[in-house]
């Protein structure tokens, strides 16, 4: 599993998404706890293993501008302390249990819907692609509807 500031490449060699990615700057949060900590060990560790197939498929997970990261978004596309104004409390960002992966063409969401197999092989549910243009939302905390592609 890829940690701190370690890069560990896939079969097409692009970084995949570390500790330190997922937490950014909220490193020092006090809601950045152990369980947390683990919750985001545990969703990487899953996001690790599919990005992996999707590669494998030829899926190419680029880097965003602004985090230099694949996350998405500014600063808010990994973990979100309680206090953040996006997403309820307890949210699966704001437990360590989701991701939002920068997906700026739709390649990731579009390879994702095609391979829903492969997504419950590695424990991942996803937020329907029409709801999140621009990035690919993972997480491993199991949907009120049980659906593996969920809408918010």
């Amino acid at each position: 599993f890829p940690s701190h500031d370690i890069r560990q490449s896939c079969t097409s060699g692009e970084a995949m998404i570390t500790l330190d990615d997922y937490v950014g700057f909220h490193k020092d949060s006090p809601d950045w706890t152990e369980a947390r900590r683990i919750n985001a060990t545990e969703l990487l560790s899953a996001c690790d293993r599919l990005e992996r197939l999707a590669v494998a498929d030829g899926v190419v997970f680029k880097t965003n501008p602004k985090t230099g990261t694949e996350v998405s978004g500014e600063t808010l596309g990994g973990f979100r302390p309680q206090s953040c104004k996006i997403g309820a409390t307890h949210s699966a960002h704001k437990e360590g249990f989701a991701v939002d992966r920068y997906d700026p063409d739709g390649a990731i969401d579009s390879w994702c819907m095609v391979n829903q197999d492969k997504l419950q092989s590695c424990g991942i549910y996803l937020e329907h692609p029409t709801k999140t243009i621009g990035w690919s939302h993972w997480t491993i905390r199991r949907p009120k509807s049980g659906n593996r592609v969920f809408m918010p």
